[in-house]
């Protein structure tokens, strides 16, 4: 499989039926980014889907589980980071055949594929790798973001499902270390009596202007919500600022300005009373943001 775009289309009993949308992947440094543009899912609000990376061996999609997802509805707009780790015998991107997903509630008989290579008019899948339990859930002992964004039962309040992609013109980013701290210019949050700062949960990104609905799928941001279970929310007049929790560190950095929250700061821990679970007791802790308006 190369880099570039593939149909997703829906199969059931080894039979396409219908194409209902496209997966996209590209190559960023050791891990990849994986987008899903999907519509007219054939499933209930709530549902988990488990997508599997897979080589074609004889009639067998050998796999490996890469992400879980959480669908609020039939359409689906959403980007993961995921390592090479992940897929089957560990292999590189160019020796993987295709993505496959499955609904956890479903019968596998009817799934979904994005394949660089024609299927058999039968096939079986064999899952080579641990428990999608085992194999997902489970977390680096630091809870910086690790190469791969898990999404999980737990990041997933409420997904957004007819949004365009929130970071649609994603490039690739600098590898520069950014400051510790956050600078004062006119799209950065500075410390004055006229600025609101509030802890808000994963949901309440809907309560924001729609346009900023779809951030709700930014893998950087579900995870450090999932690790801190909140994220900051800025307002000086009419402007905000988004914030993800998380620790400083040259790589979160790189990671964080690729998703589009380049700016750190710890300015604002001491008048969000956050939780032993909802912080680190560390210096480098903070919240990496952006500049919505």
């Amino acid at each position: 499989m190369n880099p570039g775009s593939y149909y997703l289309y829906e199969y059931e009993s080894c039979c396409r039926r219908r194409n209902l949308g496209f997966l996209q992947i590209s190559s960023h440094n050791y891990s990849y980014l994986l987008t899903l543009h999907v519509k007219n899912l054939p499933i209930v609000p709530g549902e988990q889907l488990e997508v599997h990376a897979f080589i074609l061996e004889n009639q067998t999609l050998t796999g490996s589980p890469v992400a879980l997802l959480q669908c609020s509805g039939q359409n689906l707009s959403t980007q993961l980071v995921i390592s090479g780790e992940r897929f089957p015998h560990k292999r590189t991107l160019k020796h993987i055949d295709g993505f496959i997903i499955f609904s956890i509630t479903q019968n596998r008989s009817q799934h979904w594929i994005a394949s660089a290579v024609p299927l058999p008019d039968f096939y079986s899948f064999s899952d080579c790798s641990l428990s999608t339990e085992e194999s997902l859930s489970s977390e680096p002992e630091n809870p910086s973001l690790s190469e791969e964004s898990l999404i999980t039962e737990d990041t997933v309040s409420e997904t957004v499902s007819e949004a365009a992609l929130s970071d649609a013109s994603i490039d690739t980013a600098s590898t520069k270390e950014v400051a510790t701290e956050v600078t004062p210019t006119e799209e950065t949050p500075t410390e004055d009596a006229s600025i609101q700062a509030r802890k808000i949960t994963h949901a309440e990104i809907s309560t924001l202007p729609r346009r900023f609905w779809p951030l709700a799928n930014n893998s950087f941001l579900l995870h450090g919500c999932h690790n801190y279970h909140h994220l900051l929310l800025i307002k000086e007049k009419d402007h905000l600022w988004l914030g993800v929790p998380g620790l400083y560190d040259p790589r979160e950095a790189h990671m964080a300005n690729l998703f589009g929250f380049p700016q750190f700061t710890s300015s604002y821990i001491s008048i969000l009373e956050l939780t032993e679970d909802e912080c680190e007791n560390s210096e480098s802790f903070g919240h990496w943001c952006r500049y919505l308006m």
